[in-house]
C-alpha cells in the first residue's frame, strides 16, 4: 500500500519559494482563461447550472469579510438542500483571503501559491449525484480536457471511506499505488463546529522537484478537491448520515494553470506575467534602484498580487477606511505602493497598471473596464493620501534604525507611527523585518487595547443586537425549509396617501429571546427589502372576539424574508397567542413611509446631478435613506462651493418639473441597453428585475419605495459633505417637508445669534461676526504675549539635571496652583519649555506643574531628536501619557508632581 511520507505542509516549504531553479515540461500551451472556459462548459455537458462569480463581499453573511472560497455562495443551499434553485451549479468564484482568519497576506510574494486574490473553480451538487458520479467527472476533466498525464497523477481518499478508495481502484482503474489513505485531520471536512461534513477526496500533481523522493508530500502539489458532504455533525460530535447529501469541489485556477502551463509558479502563469511585464515596463520608466533579485521578484509579485485584489474590491464598491474590509482593502494598497517604492517607482503604482489588469482579465471580469474610471479614481487617491504617511513612517524609522541598539521597535513607537501617522503595524512589520529588526507586538496590542476600552459599553450593546439578528436569521431560514412565505403588496401603496389598512393573517409566529415576536403576515405591506432604505414600522390589529377587544402591537421594524420578496415583522408582543390563520389588520406608519419615499426618490435625483456636475466617473458607494433624511456615498474628488450649489439647484429643478417616477419590470440584460445604473454591491435576478425612472433625468435598478412624481422632493437641500476615505464623498441632505423644516430651524438660529450680536437684520449678521471675530483676534493676540511674560516669570520650586537617551536634560517643576493661584495650566508649561529652549538650548527642558508636563528640545543643538520620543522614553518611569514631535511634546501625568523627590529618577 503506498503511503505518504510525511511532511504535512499547510504553506509551501521554503525550498519552494521565489528563486526555485527547477523547470517543468509545459503539459500544454492552455491559458488560464481557456482552462476557465473549458471548465464551465465541460461542467454545462453534464447539466450543471453556470452561474456567474458572486461577489467578493459575502451578501448574506457577517462571519466573513470576504467570499474566501467557491463554496461560500451556497452556504444556506448545504444547509437546506431542498431550497437550491439549482440541483447542479458550477461557478468560476472570485475569492479574497486577507484579513480574518483567513489571511495570506504577510506570504503573498515570498511563496509560490500565497494570493490575496485568487479564482476558484468549482461544480456543486444538491442531491443530484454520488461519489462516483462526481469522481468520474472530474477524472474526465483532468485526463480529456486537461490532457494530464496518469502517471504524475496520486488521489488522496480518507482511511475510513472504503466506498471512495473502491471507486478509483476499480471503476477509474487507478493503481493502488497512486490511491493514498489519509486521517482525519487530512481528509475530512467541515463547516464549523456543527453542520454539514464529510470525506473528502484530493488530486495531486508530481512537481517531479529531484530534491525530494518520490514518496514525500512535499514533492506533491494538491489541485482538486473533492468534498462529499453526507453527515450531520451534532455538538457533541455525533455524525448523523444527511438525508440529501451534497457535494463540493474547489480547484484553484492559478494553481491548475501553473501545472497546465509547466510553472513552478503561479506567478510565472500567463495572466500574471501580463501584469508583472507591466511592473517591469513601468519600473526602467524610473530610476534603477539596485536590488537582490530575490527581493526584486517577491516585490514585483507583491504588486501584480495586490493590483488584482484592490481592483476587484473598489469595483465591487469596497474604499480604503480604518475598519473591517476598507482596512483590510488600504493595507492591500499599501503594501504594493510600498513594494513599488522598493522597486524605484516613485510615481503613481496600481493606477498605471491598470491597464495591464485589463489586458489579462478583463475579457473574462468586463466590470474591470466597465468601472475603469471610478477603480483608478479610488486607487490614486489612496496612494496620494499613502504617499506622505510613507515618506514620515520611513524617515521616522530611519531615524529610529540609527539610535536603537537592542534592533526591537517598541511598543510605543510602533503605536505612535499607528496612531499619529496612520502607520499600519503590519508595515512596521515588514519594514522592520527588511532591516533586521522585531516590532513588539504584543505590547502594541496591549495600547491599542487600553485606547479602546471606552468603546466596551457600545460593543456590549451590538453583541446584543448581533444575537437577535442570529435568532432571526436562524428562524427566517427554519420557515424558508417549511415553505412558508408571503405576498408583498406594498408597491400598490401611494406613499402620500394618510393612512393605509391592509386585511391579512398570521402565516407564522415565533417568540424572540429579548421579548419581541417574529410574526408572518399574509399579504405584507411592510417594506424591509434593504437598498439602504430603513424599513417600514406601523401597527397590526388583531380582530376582536367575543369575550375580547380588539388589541393592538407595535410593528418596530420589517426583516427581509430570504427570498427578498417580502418581509417578516419584528412585533413588540404584548401578547404571545397569535394563532396561524389568525385575521390581522396591517396598518403601515404613512408618515414614516412618505418620508421615506420623498428621501429615496431625491437619491436617484441626487446622484444624476451629481454625473451632470462632475462627470460621468462618479458612482455610487452606498446610500441610506431615512424618513427625515438621507446619506449618500459616491467615488469623486471634493467638490466645490459652485458644484455644491450646482447640484442642489439641478436638484430642485428636476423636482419642481413634476416629473412622473416610472417603475418597470424587465430583464437585467434590457435595462442595461436603457442605461439603467446598478449598485456594485447588489445582487441582481438576471430574468427580473425593478427598474425605477424619471424620465431624461435618471435610470436606476432600484427595489426602493418612490414618490409618483419628483414634486415632493421640493424642497432640496444638502447639509453637508465632506470625505469618507480615499476618493468616496459623502453627502447628507434633506427633501420635501424635512428641508422645510430644516430651513425654518436654521433661520432660527440666524435670528437667534442675529439677537445675541445685536444685529437688527438678518443682512448685517456677518458685519456683526467679523467684528466679533477682530475683537477675539486683538484679545488672543494680547492673551499670548501675557502668556510669554507669565512663562519668563514663572516661578521654580526646583530643577534637576539627568539625561534622556544620551540628551543632556534639565527637569524643572514649578510652583503648584495652591501656592500660585490660577498659573497651573497647559498653556504656561508649555510657553515656559520654549523658553528654556530658547534661552537655554544645551539641554532639553522638561517643565512639571501639578499635573502638566511639557518637553522642548533646540532642534539647532539636537537636529535628530524627536521631543515626542523623549516624552514617552520619560512617561514610562512616570506615569502618565502625552505625545508630539519635533521641537515640543506635552503631556499630562496620573498624579501631582510638586517636588523633584517625587519623580522616580
Amino acid at each position: 500500500m503506498y503511503a505518504w511520507n510525511r511532511h504535512r505542509v499547510s504553506v509551501v516549504p521554503r525550498q519552494l519559494r521565489v528563486g526555485l531553479g527547477l523547470h517543468l515540461r509545459t503539459v500544454s500551451n492552455m491559458r488560464a482563461s481557456e482552462i476557465r472556459k473549458r471548465y464551465a462548459e465541460y461542467f454545462e455537458r453534464t447539466g450543471h447550472t453556470r452561474l456567474p462569480s458572486a461577489n467578493i463581499v459575502p451578501q448574506n453573511d457577517p462571519t466573513l469579510l470576504f467570499t474566501n472560497a467557491g463554496m461560500v455562495p451556497f452556504k444556506q443551499y448545504f444547509l437546506q438542500p431542498q431550497t437550491s434553485p439549482y440541483k447542479m451549479i458550477t461557478t468560476a468564484q472570485k475569492c479574497v483571503r486577507a484579513g480574518g482568519k483567513h489571511n495570506d497576506l504577510d506570504q503573498v510574494g515570498y511563496t509560490p501559491r500565497h494570493h490575496t486574490f485568487f479564482e476558484m473553480l468549482g461544480n456543486f451538487s444538491f442531491g443530484a449525484y454520488d461519489k462516483q458520479t462526481v469522481i468520474r467527472m472530474a477524472w474526465k476533466f483532468v485526463q480529456e480536457e486537461l490532457q494530464l498525464p496518469i502517471d504524475r497523477l496520486r488521489v488522496t481518499v480518507l482511511e475510513s471511506d472504503h466506498e471512495t478508495y473502491e471507486i478509483w481502484r476499480d471503476q477509474i482503474k487507478l493503481d493502488p499505488k497512486q490511491i493514498v489513505r489519509c486521517r482525519e485531520e487530512d481528509n475530512f471536512w467541515s463547516m464549523g463546529n456543527e453542520g454539514p461534513c464529510g470525506p473528502c477526496t484530493e488530486i495531486f500533481w508530481d512537481t517531479q522537484d529531484t530534491r525530494y523522493a518520490a514518496d514525500d508530500e512535499r514533492r506533491w502539489l494538491e489541485f482538486w478537491n473533492i468534498v462529499f458532504m453526507q453527515f450531520h455533525r451534532s455538538s457533541d460530535g455525533t455524525l448523523t448520515p444527511l438525508s440529501t447529501p451534497c457535494v463540493d469541489t474547489g480547484m484553484g485556477l492559478e494553481r491548475i494553470a501553473s501545472i497546465v502551463q509547466g510553472k513552478t509558479n503561479n506567478f510565472d502563469t500567463d495572466e500574471f506575467q501580463i501584469i508583472i511585464r507591466g511592473v517591469d515596463q513601468l519600473q526602467r520608466s524610473h530610476a534603477i534602484r539596485p536590488l537582490d533579485a530575490q527581493v526584486e521578484v517577491a516585490y514585483k509579485r507583491i504588486v501584480a498580487d495586490h493590483l488584482r485584489a484592490s481592483a476587484f474590491l473598489v469595483s465591487e464598491g469596497v474604499h480604503p477606511s480604518n475598519t473591517g474590509r476598507g482596512y483590510v482593502l488600504r493595507r492591500i494598497i499599501r503594501r504594493a505602493v510600498r513594494a513599488g517604492r522598493l522597486l524605484g517607482i516613485d510615481g503613481p503604482v496600481l493606477p498605471a497598471l491598470y491597464s495591464s489588469l485589463e489586458a489579462a482579465m478583463g475579457a473574462a471580469y468586463p466590470e474591470l473596464t466597465e468601472r475603469r474610471d471610478s477603480v483608478i479614481a479610488v486607487l490614486q487617491a489612496e496612494e496620494s493620501a499613502f504617499a506622505k504617511t510613507l515618506d514620515k513612517g520611513m524617515s521616522l524609522l530611519t531615524k529610529l534604525f540609527a539610535s536603537n541598539a537592542a534592533k526591537v521597535v517598541s511598543a510605543e513607537d510602533t503605536f505612535a507611527l499607528y496612531d499619529t501617522h496612520g502607520f499600519p503595524v503590519d508595515l512596521t512589520q515588514i519594514i522592520a523585518r527588511d532591516h533586521g529588526w522585531t516590532v513588539d507586538v504584543d505590547g502594541f496590542n496591549a495600547i491599542q487595547s487600553k485606547s479602546r476600552e471606552r468603546n466596551k459599553a457600545s460593543w456590549k450593546s451590538g453583541a446584543t443586537r448581533t444575537q437577535i439578528s442570529d435568532e432571526i436569521s436562524s428562524k427566517l431560514a427554519e420557515w424558508q425549509t417549511h415553505g412558508i412565505s408571503t405576498r408583498f403588496c406594498g408597491y400598490e401603496i401611494d406613499p402620500e396617501q394618510a393612512s393605509m389598512e391592509q386585511h391579512s393573517q398570521v402565516v407564522a409566529s415565533s417568540m424572540l429571546s429579548n421579548g419581541d415576536a417574529l410574526i408572518v403576515v399574509d399579504p405584507c405591506p411592510f417594506y424591509a427589502r434593504g437598498g439602504g432604505q430603513e424599513p417600514d414600522t406601523g401597527s397590526l390589529t388583531v380582530s376582536a372576539s367575543a369575550c375580547e377587544a380588539p388589541r393592538t402591537l407595535a410593528v418596530k421594524h420589517a426583516v427581509a424574508l430570504p427570498n427578498g420578496q417580502a418581509a417578516a415583522l419584528c412585533v413588540d408582543a404584548q401578547h404571545t397567542d397569535l394563532q396561524v390563520s389568525q385575521p390581522v389588520v396591517a396598518a403601515i406608519d404613512m408618515q414614516r413611509r412618505n418620508g421615506c419615499a420623498v428621501h429615496h426618490t431625491a437619491t436617484h435625483l441626487l446622484h444624476a446631478a451629481l454625473r451632470q456636475v462632475m462627470g460621468d466617473t462618479v458612482t455610487q458607494a452606498g446610500s441610506l435613506v431615512r424618513p427625515d433624511s438621507l446619506r449618500f456615498d459616491f467615488t469623486s474628488t471634493a467638490l466645490s462651493d459652485d458644484q455644491l450649489r450646482e447640484v442642489e439647484r439641478l436638484v430642485n429643478r428636476f423636482a419642481l418639473a413634476s416629473t412622473p417616477v416610472n417603475v418597470t419590470h424587465t430583464t437585467l440584460e434590457a435595462a442595461k441597453e436603457q442605461g439603467a445604473m446598478a449598485l456594485f454591491t447588489e445582487k441582481y435576478q438576471a430574468d427580473n428585475v425593478r427598474m425605477v425612472r424619471v424620465s431624461n433625468v435618471s435610470v436606476e435598478l432600484c427595489s426602493g419605495t418612490h414618490l409618483r412624481t419628483t414634486r415632493g422632493v421640493f424642497p432640496f437641500q444638502i447639509t453637508s459633505e465632506g470625505s469618507v476615505g480615499a476618493g468616496t464623498r459623502r453627502i447628507d441632505a434633506v427633501a420635501g417637508v424635512a428641508a422645510s423644516k430644516w430651513l425654518q430651524q436654521q433661520f432660527a438660529y440666524a435670528q437667534n445669534a442675529a439677537h445675541i450680536l445685536n444685529a437688527k437684520q438678518l443682512s448685517k449678521l456677518c458685519d456683526a461676526v467679523h467684528r466679533l471675530n477682530d475683537t477675539n483676534k486683538t484679545l488672543r493676540s494680547d492673551a499670548a504675549k501675557w502668556l510669554r511674560v507669565a512663562a519668563v516669570n514663572a516661578q521654580t520650586v526646583a530643577t534637576h539635571a539627568t539625561t534622556l537617551g544620551s540628551v543632556p536634560t534639565v527637569i524643572h517643576i514649578l510652583a503648584s496652583e495652591s501656592s500660585a493661584p490660577h498659573t497651573s495650566d497647559a498653556r504656561l508649561v508649555a510657553e515656559r519649555a520654549c523658553h528654556l529652549r530658547d534661552t537655554q538650548p544645551q539641554n532639553a527642558h522638561v517643565v512639571i506643574q501639578d499635573t502638566h508636563i511639557a518637553l522642548a528640545v533646540n532642534p539647532i543643538s539636537f537636529p535628530d531628536v524627536q521631543a515626542g520620543a523623549l516624552l514617552r522614553e520619560l512617561l514610562k518611569k512616570l506615569p502618565g501619557k502625552g505625545g508630539g514631535q519635533g521641537v515640543l511634546a506635552q503631556g499630562r501625568l496620573k498624579s501631582a508632581v510638586t517636588d523633584i523627590h517625587m519623580l522616580p529618577l
